[in-house]
């Protein structure tokens, strides 16, 4: 068995019972040159050259535990304070008694702590499209920040154009991340409402397009950060097309259509009511929009895309914090999703592999994307 089978057998067996961190319940074609020789000239040209995917036996499957019909972890994070755990009044990291807002000290162990446990990041509209490009033997992490405040703070600007952001603030932290760790794939979707990053107009406006150049997306949480639950069809109409548009204005065509609902209302509405359509499609002061998929300020893993209970718009999201390992906080559920529940990549974004016993009536498996499945 090689290192990486080892070491992706152990991360695997790992379990999360000790956590410095913690809404509410219920992840080329390379040219090679070929040189011709011919009795009067050498040329040298490009060569495509196609790199074949590993194939696996059933018996390494099984040894990695690949299973990409259990669940995705999919964080959802608030603000994120230049402050040490010590200087808080509440459990762990959390800056709040409800532990929506995280320390700069508990985020960054957050961050160490996800990859130690074999995880690696990917985006989330990856994900909604079912396309899960992560490494063999590790599994997939996503990262969300609902409203941008401290999430981005910047201090000013090099003289290249890039920005200085205060060293405390979640981009800075996740920036020192991805520098030392080249292989985490670090990303995270940041949904903002019409205040964006609070640094003033002109910075926001620079360094949302920053952040989509190095990685980053940014999605829609309303235009006032309201509760959708019990407005009008007219009004969610604003709420989420007048977002839709302010981005559009920005950042054209990069933003991503994924809604994270504000306090994750409408949760319960019917998707056939006339409220709960227009977050999905509209018009808003001649823009149309439409909306792929919602997020909930939910309290669990996500079901994997694959799964016949998946809904993209109801997808639901562990709240970073940290509660002694109750009540859904982020120890309970890595514990869980450690003990067996955890998806386990095969590393071919275009195969669906899984043990044949986890489908065994056929039910479980929603939708391929048109993948290729594969059983052992």
């Amino acid at each position: 068995m090689n290192i990486r089978k080892l070491t992706t057998y152990a991360l695997i067996a790992s379990v999360a019972v000790t956590m410095l961190s913690g809404c509410n319940k219920d992840t080329a074609d390379t040219p090679a040159e070929s040189t011709i020789e011919s009795s009067l000239t050498e040329t040298t040209e490009s060569v495509p050259e196609t790199t074949a995917k590993k194939i696996y036996t059933a018996e390494e499957y099984k040894a990695a535990g690949i299973n990409e019909l259990n669940s995705v972890p999919i964080l959802m994070y608030h603000r994120i304070y230049g402050m040490t755990n010590a200087e808080t009044s509440y459990t762990g990291g959390n800056v709040d008694k409800d532990g929506y807002n995280r320390t700069s000290e508990a985020f960054e162990a957050d961050l160490r702590m996800y990859y130690q446990q074999g995880y690696r990041m990917m985006r989330l509209t990856d994900y909604v499209d079912g396309n899960i490009d992560v490494e063999f033997g590790y599994s997939p992490l996503i990262l969300t920040f609902d409203d941008g405040i401290r999430d981005v703070v910047v201090q000013g600007w090099n003289t290249d154009g890039t920005p200085i952001f205060d060293p405390t603030c979640a981009i800075a932290i996740l920036e020192k991340i991805k520098a030392e760790y080249p292989d985490y794939n670090v990303t995270a979707t940041f949904f903002l409402y019409s205040i964006l990053f609070e640094n003033g107009e002109e910075n926001d406006y620079k360094v949302i397009k920053w952040l989509v150049d190095n990685g980053y997306d940014i999605g829609n949480h309303t235009l006032d950060h309201t509760k959708l639950g019990g407005c009008e069809p007219e009004e969610i109409e604003k709420q989420v097309g007048a977002m839709y548009k302010k981005l559009d204005q920005i950042i054209p065509g990069q933003y991503v259509n994924i809604i994270a609902l504000p306090y994750g209302s409408p949760e319960s509405m019917s998707e056939d009511s006339p409220q709960y359509s227009k977050i999905f499609s509209g018009t808003y002061e001649g823009f149309t929009y439409t909306t792929k998929a919602a997020l909930l300020c939910a309290w669990t893993r996500s079901y994997s895309p694959f799964v016949r209970d998946y809904n993209r718009t109801a997808i639901r999201r562990i709240r970073a914090y940290d509660n002694g390992g109750d009540d859904w906080d982020i120890a309970m559920n890595f514990e869980q999703l450690n003990n067996g529940k955890r998806y386990i990549s095969d590393g071919d974004p275009d195969t669906i592999v899984f043990p044949a016993s986890d489908n065994d009536s056929g039910d479980w498996l929603k939708t391929t994307y048109g993948h290729q499945v594969i059983t052992y």
